[in-house]
């Protein structure tokens, strides 16, 4: 049984969210904020509820390596769960969501011979942990080199903790690309004479330069992205026959379009795929007091009194059919120009299955340092 958390959600709204998809093959369970605790409990609880319908994996847009460090956690594994969370991107580094790995542990302690599983589909595969492991390297080669590759790496990674699109807008960006400071520090490797590791550490490198290269705003490519993470969530549907929970924000879950992720799983699947809106309306989050929401908006038209509202988008009669707005908390988010924050839906049931509405939210916790 799912139990009611301390600071919001309760067992009816995850089981009546869940209601709503259970029948589905892939389940992508949106929120419209990483930041917020209620939106994440709620996904949480509702993944639990549909563990009992059977769904057996929680897919993650992250880094394949952490995941498979989750995976083999959850099945009892001797894993460092703290080490692999500060490898995993950034707004997955949180107590809720090393609560959320514990949990999945413990259930499958009690369902040995049928573990849910947890996997990674975002394309990079490299790690913060790299940096260090290519400077371990370096060093014996040439110190002064790994010296200098190390102040390079020092400014780099730091995209693995916010992206630099993100980095910019709040004016923390040093203002030269970070692929161009990757290769410079590739070059400086590959410049030293061979000896043990520097092929290693090259190789490495290579990847750390791919990663920057990928950037949002300088080498990304939207559609190439959320078609290959489709991918590779449906190679492991097809190749497991498992049902899968998605953990992910609502834009890239929603099903209309030819973009995100979940358009993709819609041309795929059909109605064997579901999608849920989990938003709030207003609160804090890390760093960010959350206005009441503009009066047009879903969350302002859903929402009504204290409690969270379930809602199926196709008992809305003539509504479902019309353009929505919804806001969105991105890491780029600026509470002083709420309206520009808000993203069109050209439905709401061609774009969810379902929507909760939380009428307050408070901030998530990052793991301590």
């Amino acid at each position: 049984m799912v139990n009611p958390d301390r600071r919001g959600m309760s067992d009816p709204d995850a089981r009546a969210l869940a209601a709503l998809v259970e029948t589905a093959t892939i389940v992508g369970l949106g929120t419209s904020t990483r930041e917020a605790h209620e939106t994440f409990r709620l996904v949480e609880q509702t993944t639990h509820a549909l563990i009992q319908h059977g769904f057996r994996v929680v897919a993650l847009h992250d880094n394949e390596r952490v995941c498979d460090r989750y995976d083999r956690f959850v099945r009892g594994g001797d894993v460092d769960l703290d080490a692999a969370l500060r490898q995993a991107w950034g707004p997955w580094r949180t107590t809720e969501m090393r609560d959320a790995v514990h949990r999945i542990r413990r259930h499958n302690a009690h369902h040995p011979g049928d573990p849910v599983r947890v996997v990674g589909i975002a394309g990079s595969r490299t790690l913060p942990a790299d940096y260090d492991r290519v400077l371990a390297l370096l060093a014996p080669l040439d110190q002064p080199t790994a010296t200098r590759v190390g102040e390079l790496f020092a400014v780099i990674r730091t995209a693995h903790d916010s992206g630099e699109h993100v980095q910019r807008l709040h004016g923390t960006h040093p203002g030269v690309p970070y692929v161009e400071l990757a290769r410079t520090a590739r070059d400086l490797a590959t410049r030293l004479d061979g000896g043990p590791g520097h092929d290693d550490a090259v190789r490495l490198m290579d990847g750390i330069v791919d990663f920057h290269a990928n950037a949002i705003g300088v080498g990304y490519d939207a559609e190439r992205e959320e078609r290959a993470a489709a991918e590779r969530l449906l190679d492991h549907q097809r190749r497991t026959g498992a049902r899968i929970v998605l953990w992910e924000s609502s834009p890239r879950v929603a099903a209309h379009g030819h973009v995100m992720t979940g358009a993709h799983l819609r041309a795929a699947l059909g109605d064997r795929y579901a999608a849920a809106h989990i938003t709030f309306g207003r609160g804090r989050i890390p760093g960010t007091e959350i206005p009441d929401p503009d009066p047009t908006s879903l969350e302002a038209r859903l929402l009504h009194g204290d409690a969270v509202r379930i809602v199926d988008p196709h008992s809305l009669a003539n509504d479902s059919d019309q353009p929505w707005r919804t806001r969105v908390i991105s890491g780029l988010y600026q509470a002083d120009r709420d309206a520009e924050h808000y993203y069109e839906l050209p439905s709401l049931a061609g774009s969810f299955d379902a929507v909760a509405v939380i009428p307050t939210v408070t901030a998530i916790s990052p793991l301590p340092d």
